[in-house]
């Protein structure tokens, strides 16, 4: 598309309003959600992205003010909104490099049996139809591999099978800490597996942990709730676990928020999601935030201390993986964090770590199976 379409605009003009537009909009630093372009969300992006202030309409960078502030004299837009609204007005003659994040339907075809997935392709976005679908796939994984939902050992095989799991070590160094006890209310969000919960529980010895999914075999361990309408009250969880659901949250800045809320002043969240996503967002991962960066900034200045990030790439033997965005933090819900301390990366120590929880595993599993089968003999005998 040509600029010189644009109304009001002399071509000058608006190609220095569309290299603003591209220097705001880095597709590498925006969060993908199906159904939205970089457009729709480009009130989010200046304020997560760039800092900006809607009350004192101020960038906190004198560069990028001077740049906005030329465009005000250029176009006479008093304020960003003027800016923004101008924008989509004319995104059709505008020449842009990035307004729409990737997007594709791929992977689709495995749940065209599911009659919950046709009534989601048809709702265009229904929040309804989105759970009933997340229902089916999680008791699809339960069905599918049971040990999961019985077995703490087996649930941490399942996490560290292609790649390395630093949760173990991570959890049990802020209970030594004393940043985390026994007693302390814990939730795993989306846990989908029993076996979850029972690893908090027993191997982790959080005692104070329950599950919140969409689906719940057993009350006493996972509460059915939206994540993004958490049956908790405000400040009553001290840590937050979620594995695989920001990428299916249909609104993740609610999702934060939502964290945020149920949390103590001073909490705990880890989060696990796949990203960034190789075929774009789809109807079955409807948000990529690409990046740990990205994830910290949701939470808007309220994160005192970066206890782990990584993006990890599965072992190679497991090329196929998804490559993971994990971020482990501690809250300051006072807010007005500029910088969080960032730990070191525990390195070699996490690594030994999991080669020894490796063998302890493996020798219980065989430990088990030797057992159950000494029994099966004797009972036969008998």
């Amino acid at each position: 598309m040509t600029t010189t379409a644009v109304p009001a605009a002399s071509k000058g003009k608006a190609e220095m309003l569309e290299r603003f537009l591209d220097y705001l909009i880095d597709p590498n630093e925006c969060i993908d959600t199906f159904g939205r372009s970089y457009l729709d969300d480009l009130e989010l992006i200046v304020v997560e992205n760039h800092g900006f202030d809607f009350d004192r309409q101020r960038f906190p960078d004198q560069d990028v003010q001077a740049w906005f502030e030329r465009l005000q004299s250029e176009f006479g837009f008093r304020r960003l909104e003027d800016f923004i609204a101008y924008v989509r007005s004319h995104a059709d003659t505008l020449d842009i490099a990035n307004t729409r994040p990737r997007s594709s339907f791929h992977g689709e075809t495995m749940w065209t049996s599911e009659a919950s997935f046709h009534r989601l392709k048809d709702a265009d976005g229904s929040v309804e139809r989105s759970n009933e679908f997340q229902r089916d796939i999680s008791m699809h994984g339960i069905t599918g591999q049971p040990e999961l939902n019985v077995d703490a050992d087996a649930f941490e095989r399942y996490i560290r099978y292609d790649r390395l799991n630093p949760w173990t070590y991570l959890i049990k160094r802020e209970i030594a800490r004393g940043t985390l006890a026994a007693n302390d209310r814990v939730i795993c969000i989306g846990n989908r597996w029993n076996g979850e919960i029972f690893y908090f529980r027993q191997t982790l010895g959080l005692r104070n942990t329950v599950g919140v999914d969409l689906i719940s075999s057993d009350p006493e361990l996972v509460v059915a709730a939206d994540m993004h309408h958490m049956p908790f009250a405000d400040g009553s969880v001290k840590m937050v676990f979620t594995r695989g659901t920001i990428n299916k949250s249909y609104d993740v800045r609610l999702f934060v928020k939502e964290i945020v809320r149920v949390l103590s002043d001073d909490g705990l969240v880890a989060v696990e999601t796949p990203g960034p996503f190789e075929h774009g967002v789809t109807r079955l991962g409807l948000t990529d935030v690409k990046s740990w960066r990205n994830l910290l900034r949701l939470f808007g200045g309220k994160v005192k201390r970066v206890a782990y990030a990584d993006a990890m790439e599965p072992y190679a033997h497991q090329a196929g993986g998804s490559r993971l965005v994990r971020l482990f933090v501690q809250l300051d819900k006072r807010g007005g964090i500029a910088s969080p301390v960032l730990e070191p990366d525990p390195g070699m120590r996490l690594k030994v770590h999991e080669f020894i929880r490796g063998h302890v595993l493996e020798w219980r599993r065989k430990g088990r199976r030797a057992i159950a089968k000494a029994k099966g003999t004797l009972g036969g005998r008998a």
